[in-house]
């Protein structure tokens, strides 16, 4: 099932309750949410909450919930503004709001990690190395595992990955390759011990 190409119910959700026109834009010039082009957001806006929230239903749920918050909150948007910033803190404040509720007590009242199964993403092996990994990409700090999911599992350009986050182009390359090396240096170690 490809999560990327199906209408969602965000979608359908939104056809219904807003026009949609086709045109995109970086900036928003006038009151309608016309420029919400949703099949040209998915993808970002999954991404982004994929790197947060690890689950691939739990990232759909929060890009559908995020379609719905942007549209209900359009009036909010200023003139002007950058429409993929705008997008891109309504998505992390979701996610936040998701990890908030899935988070659970024990019985004992002692705080339980959120437990997010790890989905399988394109070109990754379900092996134990590709388990392994998976891991090690989940503890590396989120500004670098959000570009390497961004990178390699979404296949985004160095380029694409900076405008989207809204840092410069050197500081993807530069999080990219600490990630990188982190993620050798770990797997290595996993190597020695076994």
């Amino acid at each position: 099932m490809d999560l990327h190409n199906r209408p969602s119910a965000a979608t359908v959700a939104l056809n219904e309750n807003a026009s949609l026109g086709h045109q995109v834009s970086e900036t928003i010039d006038d009151e309608r949410p016309n420029q919400l082009d949703i099949q040209v957001w998915y993808r970002k806006v999954f991404a982004l909450c994929q790197t947060k929230l690890i689950s691939a239903s739990d990232s759909e749920d929060a890009t559908q919930e995020t379609f719905l918050r942007a549209i209900s909150k359009w009036h909010e948007l200023r003139s002007g503004a950058a429409l993929s910033g705008w997008l891109r803190q309504i998505a992390r404040n979701v996610c936040v709001d998701m990890i908030r509720r899935q988070q659970v007590r024990r019985t004992d009242g002692t705080d339980v990690e959120t437990i997010s199964e790890v989905n399988d993403v394109d070109g990754v092996v379900r092996s134990e190395t590709g388990d392994q990994l998976m891991t090690f990409i989940n503890e590396l700090p989120e500004a670098h595992r959000e570009i390497v999911l961004l990178h390699y599992y979404e296949n985004m350009t160095y380029d694409d990955i900076a405008e989207w986050l809204g840092v410069a182009r050197s500081t993807v390359n530069e999080r990219l390759s600490k990630a990188r090396n982190t993620l050798r240096n770990r797997l290595a170690a996993t190597e020695i011990k076994s």
